[in-house]
């Protein structure tokens, strides 16, 4: 999930760089600090799901177990 964040994230930059919606230093630290705050909010959640899937993990059904 971080990695797609990341990804969706560098990709908008470019896409925002390219069409000339940042240009300058400023506008551009401006949307990378936004990008940090929400990738920063997210990564909580993205822990306890790993938690919680880690947690999980071993107790299936023995008819689902190769």
């Amino acid at each position: 999930m971080e990695r797609q964040f990341i990804a969706a994230a560098q990709n908008d930059l470019m896409a925002k760089l390219a069409s000339g919606e940042i240009d300058t230093e400023a506008k551009k630290q401006k949307l990378l600090d936004t990008y940090v705050e929400e990738l920063e909010s997210k990564y909580p959640e993205w822990a306890n799901l790993q938690v919680s899937l880690v947690a999980g993990a071993g107790f299936e059904p023995a008819a689902f177990r190769l």
